[in-house]
């Protein structure tokens, strides 16, 4: 049901290894033990512009220069970059424009994967309990070390200076007693940055920031609650719950209004079995060719049955979206007939999909597929369907080969115009994609 958002919001009046200094202090005379034990125990790391940054350390001369990562559109931004205007997701054309100076890197994510997994070891020489939220993005929880790390503060700036030494890389760092409220306090002083929230105080932190600051508001949420007069947490406070659900659904809604008082459920998580996949791709000044187009869904399709049989898992539910170069978005799911990891049943209900979504004479500039509701794969050979039987096997023996001789060793027909298009490495093609995806 549509709701008017004027009758919606009422007028708003490596293992873990504690040998560091702070843990040194505790058992010699002068240790301190008058740390509160209520502590901003969630801890968020987020590395400053990280693919150019990373691009920085492999290439000296880059350093103190404006860097552009990406292909088509922008990835990263180095600092240097982001002063005179840029912004990650903007296209070359319009950064280049108000940066002509800037330097562009098409960007090599095994470099980034390599960097981002020595960040991590790092991190976890502090405290096991480090969650990987994205290549660049970490989660720690420091619960329970009060006796290893008597000076908290100093412990997390030790963390900046660790990273910083082992990598190159420079680090913000936020501590806060909920996942929302540290990433937040993470990103305002970027590069860098360095802030700690007491608990108690996460509203009057929140109160006077934007709130494009809260995850789930972004450009359109925050102009519909600007002409409502809401522009700070603390103004969207104000608006009752039950008009935030009806506004923006029951789960983001819900999420919203507790987050804009600080309140986040979330633990922070060991590494697992991933709860959905994606892949998606960026086609540089778009195209209308339906072959080309299948082509890279075919690709696409392949790499998310991949990774599923990977993990053991299997999906219940397909997605597919497509965006015009005109910025106009087209996304539809479908659950699947059963359960499945075989990149051909994918890859058929992702066609069906295109088909009914691709119904505009306009350039498509991106195409992505994601599964969700996954489950263990229990699959038992069928008596009946024996070529799902045969496409077993088939697609263990190729992922057998791929393991042994790279993703390139074997690939389906349609791949061949792809590589035409586009440079091939070990681990697959080298697609142009605002997040570098695989």
């Amino acid at each position: 049901m549509d709701v008017c958002i004027e009758n919606v919001f009422p007028a708003v009046a490596m293992p873990f290894h504690p040998f560091h200094e702070d843990a040194r202090e505790e058992k010699g005379h002068g240790a301190d033990t008058s740390r509160p034990k209520a502590i901003p125990n969630i801890v968020h790391v987020d590395v400053d512009a990280f693919f150019a940054s990373v691009e920085q350390v492999l290439n000296p001369k880059l350093r103190g220069k404006p860097v552009l990562v990406g292909r088509g559109v922008v990835a990263s931004a180095s600092y240097e970059a982001k002063i005179c205007g840029v912004k990650t997701a903007m296209s070359f054309r319009d950064a280049l424009r108000i940066c002509p100076q800037a330097i562009v890197v098409p960007g090599r994510y095994e470099h980034y994967a390599d960097f981002a997994e020595r960040v991590r070891r790092t991190l976890e020489t502090y405290t096991p309990a480090v969650e990987t939220a994205a290549l660049d993005d970490f989660y720690l929880d420091f619960a329970g070390t009060e006796r290893l790390y008597p000076n908290y503060e100093a412990a997390l700036r030790r963390v900046q200076s660790d990273v910083l030494e082992q990598t190159g890389l420079s680090v913000s760092v936020g501590a806060a007693r909920t996942k929302v409220v540290a990433s937040i306090a993470s990103r305002l002083e970027r590069p860098r940055g360095f802030r700690m929230i007491a608990p108690g105080t996460e509203e009057d932190f929140l109160t006077p920031l934007p709130v494009e600051k809260l995850h789930g508001i972004g450009p359109v949420h925050a102009g519909m609650l600007a002409e409502r007069g809401i522009a700070t947490i603390g103004e969207l406070r104000h608006v009752p719950r039950a008009a935030l659900e009806a506004a923006f659904g029951e789960v983001i809604g819900g999420q919203i209004w507790e987050r804009a008082r600080g309140l986040d459920g979330r633990e922070v998580m060991l590494p697992s079995t991933p709860k959905s996949v994606s892949r998606e791709t960026t086609i540089e000044g778009g195209t209308i060719d339906t072959e080309f187009l299948g082509g890279l869904i075919e690709y696409l399709s392949e790499r998310i049955g991949s990774t599923l049989r990977e993990y053991g898992r299997q999906a219940r539910t397909i997605g597919l979206r497509i965006r015009y170069v005109d910025h106009f978005s087209a996304h539809q799911t479908v659950r699947l007939t059963r359960p499945s990891n075989d990149e051909r049943e994918l890859l058929a209900e992702a066609k069906d999909l295109f088909a009914k979504l691709f119904t505009r004479r306009v350039a498509v500039r991106l195409v992505g597929i994601n599964v969700t509701n996954l489950e263990a794969d229990r699959r038992q050979h069928e008596l009946f369907d024996t070529d799902a039987n045969r496409r077993w096997y088939l697609n263990r023996g190729l992922d057998s080969v791929r393991s042994r001789y790279g993703w390139n060793a074997v690939f389906y027909g349609n791949g061949l115009e792809l590589r035409e298009h586009y440079a091939t490495k070990p681990g697959g093609l080298v697609l142009s994609t605002p997040c570098l995806s695989r």
